[in-house]
């Protein structure tokens, strides 16, 4: 009985068995089929010597697979097949294998199998040969393999287009010998014309390859023979021809603005670096083996350009033959052009302009005399048709190099004015066409300050101020305009060092229209000299005014120490590089940077305002908090992930559960009718024998 107990749980779970099997087939007989394969980008190109052994090349062509895709987004990594029949290894030439894949069973394609090909070169012992070719697609380089002990850097490439003579390809940089083989760029060859290819070495030379370049970059291979090199070319240095561009770029392409007195060499070595063309020896451009491009750098006229008077200039530059090569006198080679605004510090303007990326206009401004919160207060107002309308910040912004403009905000064919209004006043108004990718009819003209509102004032300026690097001459009147709008301290600007006066003290020096403020801020070795004076007579005191210094390293304390010997300290301006130090005289200072818990006596220092502690302190412990919050939020989402994550395991766990639950229970059951069989069978055996008894 336990015989057929077995037998009838084996053949239960062999139905079981079958019935799972039939159904996944089933199911799978409906979803393997392949829809597509993926590539093999790059099949190199190999080279065996006559005689010899494939065993490294079948390694390496035999490691290649493709991905195959089903219909139900299955993903099969299948091995390439290579047919390599093909080689006679004990001949010398070129042998083209083929590769394919095989499908597992039970799968089936709606696309036919992908096929790929390689070439085999079969060379002799000493002899490089370049019969056989791969093609980096993405690289643009055609790779001939080859089997070598010659050294790479003694071999010469050599390539001819068909009617002209012999270019030496190594040695204008179009391609290079290795000791694996020599690699040839696609650049050195013009489309549908037939070359000639071969290399020279200490002991001989190549077979030449004679093909055709085809438009769609493969090499259809005409001959591979003996040959030797005829004429070669000698070195052109004739510039005839230059490549196309959209002389339209080239009218406006750049913009700067420059303090005035501050020299122009490094916008000038910008220009020249940033702006070339390629020139070509044919008489239409080409960039070849024969015929190699050159570069042409700008050269560019400053001499227009008066840096001691603000305004703005156009500089043009021109495109130069490089050394030892000329220019064709028959060639017209485009010009180019730049501007270029110098502008007073305490003055900026919107002069000009030029594109930037694919839709900003850019305004080269002289920003540095405004701190942060100015610059990001300053205002944008477009004129068209006499009206103003003010530009949001979602459609311009400002740095420290100027302003930006959206050209969402422009339409082409119409005039526009800009214009920018800063605190204590407004550049002028900067007129021009909007022509959709350049401007024209470009004009500029002063403002004084106040003529949006229509009122007709005087100019500020009757061009006797005077700026430059150190010192500047202002008018009286430039001063009572600045106080007459509010602004809280007059900015004097000088060598990099910013000295701020309060409004008050300025006040008391009674400055009329018709007088002349002169600055003269400077570095004197390592000590600033600030002097002010109001028509040749020396301004000493400016309570409650404040010196901006650049500092070299923001761990140290900047400290000033006056001629009587007084020191001044004072806070750390971190956007803009600067100690903030007050002052309350003019004279010269000794500037010395000190690690920042060194204090001096009599100095002021940051250590001795208690309410900047507090302030620390609270900074200290609001970022704490903060980060206790962001802890908090973080740990919560870690839970809410682990739950979410715990959830679906419990739920498969429940699924699985379930499942094995049915499986036991169906299992008690078959066991049990067996069972409660045998034993009524017994017992009446028993009973049985009793009677016999």
């Amino acid at each position: 009985m336990k015989k057929r107990l077995k037998g009838l749980i084996s053949v239960f779970f062999f139905l079981l068995c079958i019935f799972a099997w039939k159904s996944v087939q089933e199911v799978r007989a409906a979803e393997n089929v392949i829809r597509d394969f993926s590539r093999i980008f790059y099949i190199p190109a190999g080279a065996v010597l006559k005689g010899g052994s494939l065993q490294k090349l079948q390694e390496i062509y035999d490691s290649m697979s493709c991905i195959a895709y089903t219909e139900d987004g299955e993903e099969l990594y299948l091995d390439a097949i290579w047919d390599y029949s093909g080689i006679d290894i004990q001949t010398v030439g070129a042998y083209k294998i083929t590769g394919t894949v095989r499908l597992p069973e039970g799968y089936t394609s709606n696309v036919g199998l992908p096929e790929w090909t390689a070439w085999i070169s079969v060379q002799n012992p000493g002899q490089p040969e370049i019969q056989a070719y791969s093609r980096m697609i993405s690289a643009g380089i055609y790779y001939f393999p080859w089997i070598t002990e010659q050294n790479p850097d003694m071999m010469e490439i050599w390539l001819q287009k068909e009617g002209e003579d012999w270019v030496n390809v190594s040695e204008e940089g179009y391609g290079f010998a290795d000791t694996d083989g020599m690699y040839l760029s696609c650049q050195s060859m013009i489309a549908e014309n037939i070359y000639t290819l071969t290399v020279v070495y200490n002991e001989g030379k190549t077979r030449n390859l004679k093909y055709r370049y085809q438009s769609d970059g493969s090499l259809e291979i005409l001959s591979y023979q003996p040959g030797t090199i005829g004429g070669t070319v000698s070195k052109d240095t004739v510039i005839r021809s230059c490549e196309e561009i959209d002389e339209k770029s080239l009218q406006r392409c750049m913009v700067y603005a420059v303090r005035a007195g501050q020299s122009l060499a490094e916008v000038r070595t910008e220009l020249e670096e940033t702006f070339y063309i390629f020139g070509s020896t044919c008489e239409e451009y080409e960039d070849t083996a024969a015929h190699p491009a050159v570069i042409m750098h700008s050269v560019w006229d400053f001499s227009q350009v008066d840096v001691n008077a603000p305004g703005v200039y156009k500089v043009t530059g021109t495109f130069a033959a490089p050394e030892g090569c000329t220019v064709d006198q028959e060639l017209t080679v485009p010009g180019a052009t730049a501007y270029i605004t110098v502008q007073r510090p305490d003055q900026p303007e919107v002069q000009t302009c030029c594109v930037v990326g694919v839709d900003v206009l850019f305004f080269p401004m002289i920003l540095d005399c405004f701190t942060d919160e100015q610059l990001d207060n300053l205002q944008v107002y477009l004129l068209e048709n006499n009206e103003d309308k003010e530009i949001g910040k979602s459609n311009s912004y400002f740095d420290r190099k100027g302003l930006y403009l959206k050209k969402s905000v422009l339409k082409a064919g119409r005039e526009y004015g800009i214009y920018v209004t800063y605190p204590g006043g407004s550049t002028g108004v900067y007129t021009f066409v909007y022509c959709g990718e350049l401007i024209s009819n470009e004009h500029w003209y002063k403002r004084n300050y106040a003529d949006r509102d229509g009122k007709e004032l005087p100019d500020i300026d009757d061009e006797t101020e005077r700026v430059t690097d150190t010192s500047a001459i202002l008018v009286g009147n430039r001063l009572l305009d600045l106080m007459k709008n509010g602004v809280k301290l007059i900015p004097f600007e000088g060598d990099g060092v910013l000295v701020r006066v309060p409004v008050e003290v300025v006040k008391d020096w009674n400055i009329k229209a018709e007088d002349q403020i002169e600055t003269d801020i400077s570095w004197v070795g390592s000590d600033v000299s600030v002097k002010i004076s109001k028509n040749g007579e020396a301004v000493t005191d400016i309570p409650g005014a404040t010196v901006e210094i650049p500092y070299a390293n923001r761990d140290s304390q900047t400290m000033l120490t006056d001629e009587e010997g007084n020191s001044y300290t004072g806070s750390v301006n971190d956007a803009q590089n600067a100690a903030v130090i007050p002052i309350d005289k003019t004279g010269d200072y000794t500037v010395e940077e000190q690690p920042q818990n060194q204090t001096e006596n009599g100095g002021n220092t940051e250590e001795d305002d208690p309410e900047g502690d507090s302030l620390e302190n609270a900074a200290d412990s609001g970022e704490e908090k903060l980060s206790e919050q962001v802890e908090e939020l973080l740990s919560e989402d870690v839970k809410n992930q682990k739950t979410n994550s715990d959830e679906n395991l419990n739920s498969q766990h429940k699924k699985t559960a379930s499942i094995v639950i049915i499986i036991v229970i169906l299992l008690i059951l078959l066991w049990n009718i067996p069972m409660r069989r045998g034993k009524k069978l017994r017992k009446g055996e028993r009973g049985e024998g009793e009677q016999s008894k």
